[in-house]
């Protein structure tokens, strides 16, 4: 009986391992899309003032 306790074990093992391996995954996934969102938002920066090669109008 105790050879069949440990390969239970090895398969709950098994499948805890492929969860975690999931869970990084997702994980990695979702800093690359956050790491990529923020710098697009930071990337983009709107002028505050007019460029200077544009005169204003009299």
């Amino acid at each position: 009986m105790n050879n069949v306790t440990n390969f239970y074990e090895f398969r709950r093992y098994r499948k805890i391992k492929k969860f975690l391996r999931f869970a990084v995954v997702i994980g990695i996934i979702t800093i690359f899309f956050v790491f990529a969102y923020l710098l697009i938002v930071i990337g983009i920066q709107y002028p505050t003032e007019f460029p200077s090669y544009i005169e204003p109008k009299p």
